[in-house]
């Protein structure tokens, strides 16, 4: 074979490989679609039934002012459910949403299963509900949230289908945002061990000639045969242990294997402990910890994000509540992404689960991410809401992403948390050394919040102490993160 042949070979290979590894990273990401989107289902049922059984127990005249007032407070409560009312005769005749309303006939149910009976949004023309499912039971009806599966693929590039498992019927639909052209397809499907029910999924199939030219050019000089060989069973293995992870994850938020540490916030001019940052932990039984560098980015990819987000909230409330009841001026931080604020029911959640609590509202602040620019209307609407309850939203990693100063004094946030590199600049010969002294004095003139994460060093405190004595500290040279034990004996000392 002459030098060129040869080459070409080679060549053709290492195309072939990185096809290879595209093709098993769509493939595997269209299951862990799937499989999201069969917990959803499942948490959703659940939610439908908890929901049914205790506007069964009421005990009050079906649609009376106190058995609304009752039907309000369990949808207030529930997961994934955006109303829930009664029927007579066939009729929907009153709900926690609309109240007492003009009845409405229902026809005839597009599934039946038992006492089940099932409607699309689309059997209800004239009704109130629009994109979502109506299920009936006995004299009481629900309605599970339109944007109930929205966040399983926040890139809304797949076809998502959720369908009984002999796919006589299908329960929910969701296409894609948009699909130029007809590329190349991969299929997945994953069903439900507890109930009748399937997600077949199509996403797109992504072909080498997509890839960035640098990346393309890398892999077109990398090695000869063997080492392509290598790289192939590296990255396969990587891929691998990713999907083990995902499928763990799922398994960690249900058997609650997830820890909260908590890291103490000062005041930097007094020393004074204003609160504390919630913090997961994940470390599987028999395993080694999983960091939330790791294990964060693959929630958001699941579509699994608001459901941590959840976890992490209900958890800190039940490990810290009784503190922050003792000590009004203390509160928790809790991270977020954009997409967790865009959920329909989020501002009823949040509300719900402080009021069981016995927590006010300014004692929770929920730092969302700036990794990724919020533009969805609906969380910015939800957090405006929760603003106006007294909710308290900071900006995590500022100067790092696409906020500004103007986009704050235009949003719901009421502080800003300064990135660490700009913390570790202010004792450094770096450009970046008067970054933060500057964002101080614009955040105070707005009236923000100002947090400096990562500080380590005495020489770092005395500077913060020197430009930003009214801000918060966050950092080992304040506390490292601590067990809920010591969080509580922390706040007792002060």
């Amino acid at each position: 074979m002459t030098v060129v042949g040869a080459t070409a070979v080679c060549l053709l290979a290492m195309l072939a490989v990185a096809q290879a590894i595209l093709y098993v990273r769509d493939k595997e990401g269209a299951e862990a679609v799937a499989e999201a989107a069969v917990a959803r289902s499942e948490a959703i049922s659940l939610a439908r039934r908890v929901a049914a059984e205790q506007a069964s127990r009421i005990g009050q005249p079906p649609c009376s002012a106190t058995d609304i007032d009752s039907l309000k407070e369990i949808a207030f409560r529930s997961s994934y459910m955006s109303d829930i009312g009664r029927i007579r005769d066939g009729r929907l005749v009153c709900s926690a949403l609309w109240g007492r309303s003009r009845p409405y006939t229902l026809p005839a149910p597009s599934f039946s299963s038992g006492s089940i009976r099932l409607w699309h949004a689309s059997d209800l023309l004239g009704s109130p509900y629009t994109g979502s499912n109506l299920i009936a039971q006995g004299d009481t009806f629900t309605v599970s949230s339109p944007s109930a599966f929205e966040s399983l693929d926040p890139a809304r590039s797949s076809s998502i289908s959720i369908e009984t498992k002999d796919r006589s019927f299908a329960f929910r639909t969701l296409s894609p945002s948009s699909r130029v052209g007809a590329p190349s397809l991969v299929q997945a499907q994953h069903c439900s061990g507890v109930a009748d029910v399937c997600a077949f999924v199509t996403s797109p199939r992504h072909v080498v000639s997509e890839l960035p030219s640098a990346l393309l050019t890398t892999i077109l000089a990398a090695g000869a045969s063997v080492g392509l060989l290598l790289a192939f069973l590296l990255i396969k293995h990587r891929i691998t242990a990713r999907q083990t992870i995902q499928q763990r994850l799922v398994l960690a938020l249900k058997r609650s294997e997830i820890e909260l540490a908590y890291q103490p916030l000062r005041r930097i001019g007094t020393r004074e402990l204003v609160g504390f940052e919630a913090l997961s932990r994940w470390r599987p039984p028999g395993d080694d910890e999983i960091p939330p560098a790791v294990f964060v980015p693959i929630a958001h990819r699941l579509g699994l994000s608001p459901d941590l987000f959840r976890y992490v909230l209900a958890r800190a409330m039940n490990d810290l509540a009784p503190a922050l009841r003792e000590h009004r001026n203390l509160y928790v931080s809790i991270n977020a992404e954009p997409v967790d604020m865009a959920q329909e029911c989020i501002v009823r959640y949040i509300s719900s689960i402080a009021d069981d609590f016995g927590v006010l509202p300014e004692q929770i602040r929920i730092e969302i991410t700036e990794r990724e620019e919020l533009v969805s209307a609906t969380a910015k609407s939800n957090m405006q809401a929760l603003s106006v309850l007294g909710y308290r939203f900071l900006i995590d990693d500022f100067g790092t992403g696409s906020a500004n100063f103007s986009h704050l004094a235009q949003s719901p946030f009421r502080g800003i948390k300064i990135d660490r590199m700009f913390v570790a600049a202010i004792n450094e010969d770096s450009p970046l050394r008067p970054v933060l002294p500057g964002m101080y004095r614009i955040a105070r003139e707005l009236g923000l919040d100002v947090i400096a994460e990562g500080v380590e060093t005495e020489e770092q405190d005395l500077q913060l102490y020197r430009i930003a004595p009214e801000a918060i500290g966050q950092g080992w040279h304040y506390g490292r993160p601590l067990s809920t034990k010591d969080a509580l004996a922390a706040i007792q000392v002060g």
